[in-house]
């Protein structure tokens, strides 16, 4: 399906970069930040990076995954962070925010379980920048139904 995009498409996916600035992840491009929009409102955000008590890595000055030489896009499971669209649809979920039609906008394709969640969540549409490191994530995403339109920004 061919989308048309606005210039409102791109002034969210501005936004969703500078909720990006959040993140506290030691390798600069590996920082993302994620909105949902809904009825032309920003209803959530997110950004990847730590959880609870742990300290993000930039404050740390190291990342475990970079120190046990795990490629980027693999092993998710050993970071101590998690995605920009994880935390937009927990954050979303703890305030009672329903996601159901709603957009979302991310700097960057997000990875196949996050494709998954947003699906699971009720996204219809995800608006991206980059690729991903591969084809997964365009597969989970024909596989679940869950449209991306790519913006090149």
């Amino acid at each position: 399906m061919e989308c048309i995009l606005t210039p409102k498409d791109y002034d969210f996916m501005k936004l969703a970069k500078e909720i990006a600035t959040k993140s506290g992840c030691i390798r600069g491009e590996s920082r993302f930040g994620a909105i949902a929009v809904k009825d032309g409102n920003i209803i959530a955000e997110g950004w990847n990076g730590h959880v609870g008590n742990i300290k993000p890595c930039i404050e740390q000055g190291s990342c475990i995954r970079v120190e046990s030489g795990i490629p980027s896009g693999t092993r998710r499971e050993v970071a101590h962070c998690i995605c920009a669209e994880q935390r937009l649809i927990c954050t979303a979920a703890k305030d009672g925010v329903a996601l159901e039609n709603s957009t979302m906008y991310v700097n960057g394709l997000p990875c196949e379980v996050c494709m998954r969640l947003i699906k699971a969540a009720g996204i219809k549409r995800v608006f991206h920048t980059n690729d991903y490191l591969n084809d997964e994530s365009y597969k989970k995403a024909e596989l679940v139904g869950l449209e991306l339109v790519k913006i090149d920004m």
